[in-house]
């Protein structure tokens, strides 16, 4: 069992005055971006935390004890699933009316973020986190929420589809939600926008130099 720190127990407080959360991460090949990423998280807060992995069996040795040693379901799957259909396995099996999304190369700096994101989330929302425009390659994204670390309500997401097997998993839902004119759904985040994106580094950072780029760094590409 891993020890739980003061901050921890203040934390659990908050959890219980509110609807429980249950954190997602999919996990491919990464067994020390996701460790370094679970102990972190547990500095600070001991919500359910469900890890779907898909890496190969040397790797997942590594990691087969971090159900106990971090207090996390760890659903092993021995073939690479992909992110975007971990996430919506992962979705499936969650019951909780919010999920927090987390890229497996995330490190959690200090606590205070998971009430700040609750507090703002809306109950109506797809999700708040990291919004800004891009580009797959059908064209242009007006708003695009990143998955990369985003709270959202598991009943609005539900009515949109699923995250897909691609570099932009939840393109086909931001598209949805610009055609039903449901774009204000989408909640940006300001200060995860800076922590991510101008390295104010209060709560949270990416564990490599571009974002969302740790696991395609550490694994040699998308693994399609």
């Amino acid at each position: 069992m891993y020890h739980l720190s003061t901050q921890i127990y203040l934390n659990i407080l908050f959890i219980k005055q509110n609807k429980m959360i249950t954190a997602l991460t999919v996990n491919y090949n990464t067994p020390e971006l996701l460790e370094r990423l679970l102990s972190s998280f547990r500095k600070f807060y001991d919500i359910p935390y469900l890890v779907i992995d898909g890496s190969n069996k040397a790797n997942y040795n590594k990691i087969k004890n971090f159900d106990k040693k971090y207090d996390v379901e760890l659903i092993h799957i021995n073939y690479n699933i992909h992110h975007g259909p971990g996430m919506t396995y992962g979705i499936s099996l969650i019951n909780t009316d919010q999920i927090l999304l987390v890229d497996s190369d995330m490190i959690i700096l200090n606590g205070g973020w998971l009430e700040k994101m609750k507090k703002s989330l809306r109950p109506n929302s797809y999700g708040i986190g990291y919004v800004n425009a891009g580009r797959d390659e059908r064209g242009y994204i007006e708003k695009y929420l990143h998955p990369v670390f985003t709270l959202v309500n598991r009943k609005v997401i539900l009515n949109y589809p699923m995250p897909d097997k691609s570099g932009m998993p939840l393109v086909d839902a931001m598209r949805a939600l610009k055609e039903t004119n449901n774009l204000h759904l989408l909640q940006e985040a300001r200060w995860l926008t800076e922590d991510l994106c101008k390295h104010k580094c209060l709560y949270v950072q990416h564990g490599s130099d571009h974002m969302g780029m740790g696991t395609i760094n550490a694994t040699g590409g998308y693994n399609y």
